[in-house]
């Protein structure tokens, strides 16, 4: 790796740089003044400064070039979606490796990237879609596919105002959320000029499961093993939002390696290079590929299951090296971030003394103090609560992540 700095754009989070401080490697990060994420404890860091991300692009292009000036940079790190197109952007014009400004729009924007999964691997990769830009074409797109139906914002992150809508009913109800909501967000976040349009998709039955791939110089592409996701719907909440990250996988061996194969077509159908790859998989088929940065408390998982260490491997790549994704364990792990099923004031967090009892107990933090607001991913908050569990046995973890799913009245909030 050239020397220099590791720097984030936007935000950097607990469990997505530790490994690279224990390596002595200087991190510094740029945080996004808009950014409602929460920042990890930075106290370590070479450097630690702010930025209003909705400013023009040159002007961050030009605050990091002063930041390599002083400090030299070894790399650019993303690990949140919202900051795929400006690492991108900043990358291509300081001629430093990272994926390029069109694949990286070609990830941000949902039609597209279905389209062109469509088109580049074939009708069998997803989930059968469409742009709506109207009440009619929304209830026509239904009627030819059948309910339930997926509607979302063509590019917007982290399951906002995604929804399974079951009926005409609950789809025209969600449609008019999305024209209503976003135009908020973005002028809440700054982008009150940015244009969204709605997908409806077909709603793909079957587990959900993930896989991070490290895609080099060349568009050669190292997976990582699968990891099985509960989402809110799999636990009765009519929302997306990741609950639980569980691994090993419950597949059987060749159905993993059939869902890493269609890992390594959607990367290379989406033409990325340089960067590292969040690809979600429901049942057979895929559902997205976040481009540009590893998925949400991928590293951490991978790392206490199998002792895989995908912040250096990203630096690696991200510094023009290859990856080396050595296994130096295999035990069963989950993280669990649990959401309130309302929105609200956060007033009490139960159980938490049985939290610390249950078996594989490793670590759990309140990242949301009671007196905030709360609510599903799907209206743009985050969890309140992060739990990880570990264990030499599968049973004990899958028996905590259904106990802890049982707390119903986990949050407290009005």
């Amino acid at each position: 790796m050239q020397r220099g700095l590791v720097l984030y754009l936007g935000i950097v989070r607990h469990g997505e740089y530790e490994s690279l401080l224990n390596h002595r490697l200087p991190c510094g990060v740029l945080v996004d003044t808009n950014t409602p994420l929460r920042l990890a404890d930075t106290s370590s860091f070479a450097l630690v400064e702010r930025f209003d991300f909705s400013r023009p692009r040159a002007e961050l292009v030009q605050r990091v070039r002063e930041i390599r000036e002083r400090h030299g940079l070894s790399c650019l790190m993303n690990t949140v979606e919202h900051y795929v197109v400006h690492a991108a952007d900043v990358a291509a014009a300081l001629g430093l490796p990272g994926l390029s400004p069109a694949s990286a729009r070609q990830c941000v924007d949902k039609k597209a990237m279905r389209r062109r999964f469509f088109d580049r691997i074939g009708p069998r990769a997803t989930a059968r879609f469409r742009a709506v830009a109207s009440e009619a074409e929304v209830l026509a797109f239904a009627d030819e596919v059948g309910y339930p139906v997926f509607l979302q914002p063509d590019s917007l992150f982290s399951s906002l105002w995604a929804t399974c809508n079951d009926t005409a009913e609950e789809l025209l109800a969600s449609y008019r959320a999305i024209q209503d909501g976003v135009t908020r967000y973005l002028e809440a976040i700054g982008q009150p000029d940015r244009c969204l349009t709605a997908v409806a998709a077909e709603y793909l039955e079957g587990r959900n499961r993930s896989i991070d791939c490290l895609v080099d110089a060349e568009g050669h592409v190292t997976t990582t093993p699968v990891v099985d996701v509960l989402t809110g719907r799999d636990i009765g909440i009519n929302d997306f939002h990741h609950f639980a990250r569980i691994t090993p996988s419950e597949l059987d061996v060749e159905g993993q390696e059939e869902l890493q194969s269609l890992a390594v077509e959607g990367v290379r159908a989406l033409d990325m290079a340089s960067c590292a790859a969040h690809v979600e998989c429901i049942g057979t088929k895929l559902g997205e590929i976040a481009g540009g940065r590893h998925g949400g408390n991928r590293p951490r998982i991978l790392d206490l299951s199998y002792g895989i260490d995908l912040i250096l491997n990203c630096c690696h790549v991200l510094s023009g090296g290859q990856p080396e994704l050595r296994r130096t364990r295999k035990r069963p792990a989950a993280i669990i971030t649990p959401f309130p099923r309302q929105r609200g004031i956060l007033r009490v967090i139960r159980h938490l003394d049985e939290l610390t009892r249950l078996p594989g107990y490793r670590f759990h933090e309140v990242r949301i103090q009671p007196g905030k607001g709360v609510g599903l991913a799907r209206d743009g908050y985050s969890a309140p609560l992060y739990i990880e569990l570990v264990s030499e046995n599968g049973d004990e973890i899958l028996r905590g992540v259904d106990r802890i799913a049982s707390w119903t009245d986990l949050f407290e909030v009005d």
